[in-house]
């Protein structure tokens, strides 16, 4: 045999335990591929159900975030009143100090309309005497008109 021949069949014994070891790695990446591909897969779902809960969450936390915003308008409320608490005395006061002027002036006022009632009633009666006068004032005139026809 030739000493070429030899180096012939070693080069293809080397050849194919290349062609074993890259089919081989080949193998083992296709394998490991499809691995990290089922796991990404998997993480995708995950992550899909994450953002459904946590859409869900946001929904459910509006009310929350609402809340501080109307404990903040309220507190600001509250601020904003404090200065009225002595206006609002002293209105108080004012309207207690009007409530009692105002009875005593409907006091007056009763007394006044009931003397207003007397003068009225008075004002009948000498209306009713002036009446009565006059009556007795035109019989004298006529009496007198008489006695003064019956005198010449």
């Amino acid at each position: 045999m030739d000493a070429r021949a030899g180096g012939t069949g070693l080069f293809n014994v080397v050849s194919v335990a290349v062609l074993i070891v890259g089919v081989l790695v080949i193998g083992i990446a296709a394998a490991l591929l499809a691995r990290t591909l089922a796991a990404a897969q998997s993480i995708d779902k995950k992550a899909q159900t994450i953002a459904t809960n946590a859409g869900k969450i946001n929904v459910a936390t509006d009310p929350v975030v609402e809340l501080n915003r109307t404990n903040e308008l309220a507190s600001s409320i509250l601020t904003s009143a404090k200065p009225l608490q002595d206006l609002l005395n002293t209105t108080d006061a004012t309207a207690r100090d009007i409530a009692g002027l105002a009875k005593s002036i409907n006091a007056t006022a009763q007394t006044i309309n009931t003397t207003a009632g007397t003068i009225r009633d008075t004002a009948g009666t000498i209306r009713d005497t002036a009446g009565s006068i006059d009556k007795t004032a035109g019989t004298i005139d006529k009496t007198a008109g008489t006695i003064d026809k019956t005198a010449s």
